[in-house]
């Protein structure tokens, strides 16, 4: 395996990272990747979901409490990937600041992907690591390059998820089309979840949203 590094000098100095490996080389991905998640109306409680009158494999995608990762292996044999859209330092939305109990003008890491099945787009993840997060041992967290986040989360014992929040993502969503990038469906709408993690209680936000190939 390796790691291309692109770099682009951003205000605070840090750096900003666009990646994508294709045989052997690396495409930059437009500034689209680069959109913001929607505000916080567009999420709701999971209790409220009984309401959306959801087919029950979208709602048990949504409720499933496990890796995901793990899940999409069992779904997927031998055939699971993970590809890196970007990894940059960036200044989150203000309700993600409020979750992860951070100032909201203080830098974190996003990292952006998305789960393969085989060629198949089947989530899109989006993660947003605080600095205090990738202090000491968890700094590993910053070179994951296409391994999967959710395997180093469930092999941590000090793993708890929290707060938990559901989504629909319409398609006139400016989301919409950077989770449905590379995806040969058509849909109306996609949705996803966010939930606040913390390893050795250290917080970071996870945000997957489930694309119509996996309910094919």
């Amino acid at each position: 395996m390796f790691f291309i590094h692109h770099t682009n000098i951003v205000k605070n100095s840090l750096f900003a990272l666009r990646i994508n490996f294709e045989d052997n080389g690396f495409t930059l991905f437009p500034d689209v990747f680069f959109l913001k998640h929607p505000g916080t109306s567009s999420w709701f409680r999971p209790s409220d979901i009984y309401s959306k009158k959801l087919d029950p494999e979208v709602v048990s995608w949504l409720h499933d409490q496990g890796s995901l990762t793990r899940r999409l292996m069992e779904f997927c044999p031998r055939q699971f990937s993970v590809r890196v859209l970007s990894q940059q330092w960036v200044k989150p939305e203000i309700d993600e600041a409020r979750l992860l109990n951070i100032p909201h003008r203080q830098l974190a890491l996003l990292r952006q992907v998305q789960l393969l099945c085989g060629e198949t787009v089947c989530v899109y993840a989006r993660s947003v690591i605080p600095l205090k997060t990738l202090k000491g041992r968890h700094r590993r967290l910053q070179f994951l390059g296409d391994r999967p986040l959710g395997a180093y989360l469930f092999s941590n014992p000090g793993l708890r998820r929290t707060r938990q929040q559901l989504a629909s993502i319409a398609h006139k969503d400016a989301l919409f089309e950077i989770a449905m990038s590379g995806s040969d469906l058509n849909c109306e709408k996609i949705w996803g979840r966010r939930s606040l993690f913390s390893i050795d209680d250290k917080p970071l936000l996870v945000s997957e949203f489930f694309l119509p190939a996996l309910f094919e």
